[in-house]
């Protein structure tokens, strides 16, 4: 059983990497970038916190792990911006300001 659900959540994190791939390091169009990037950090988010809900770890582990989701998933969205110029993603560490200029054209954001 722990097995079948491993493989299963490597096959939809492969899947959801892909999309990713797919979604935003392809193409140039930045608009629709930067209105499904939250969409989708959300829902990737969820379903990590259903692998976590589903696995059952101890409940004070499980309430941890869930509660740690919602601010990785703010601050995930909010390092996150597309360059207008190049379409390319930039990300800056949590911790830090968000970026202003792009990281490969180094255009502003």
């Amino acid at each position: 059983m722990q097995q079948d659900l491993a493989i299963v959540f490597v096959v939809i994190w492969l899947g959801l990497t892909v999309g990713s791939v797919m979604l935003f390091q392809r193409g140039s169009d930045v608009k629709r970038k930067r209105k499904l990037w939250p969409i989708y950090t959300i829902f990737t988010n969820t379903v990590i916190g259903g692998f976590i809900i589903y696995m059952q770890p101890p409940i004070v582990l499980m309430l941890s792990l869930l509660a740690l989701l919602i601010p990785v998933t703010f601050l995930t969205i909010r390092s996150t911006k597309f360059c207008d110029a190049c379409g390319q993603v930039t990300r800056t560490p949590f911790f830090l300001k968000p970026a202003t200029k792009c990281s490969h054209c180094q255009k502003p954001l």
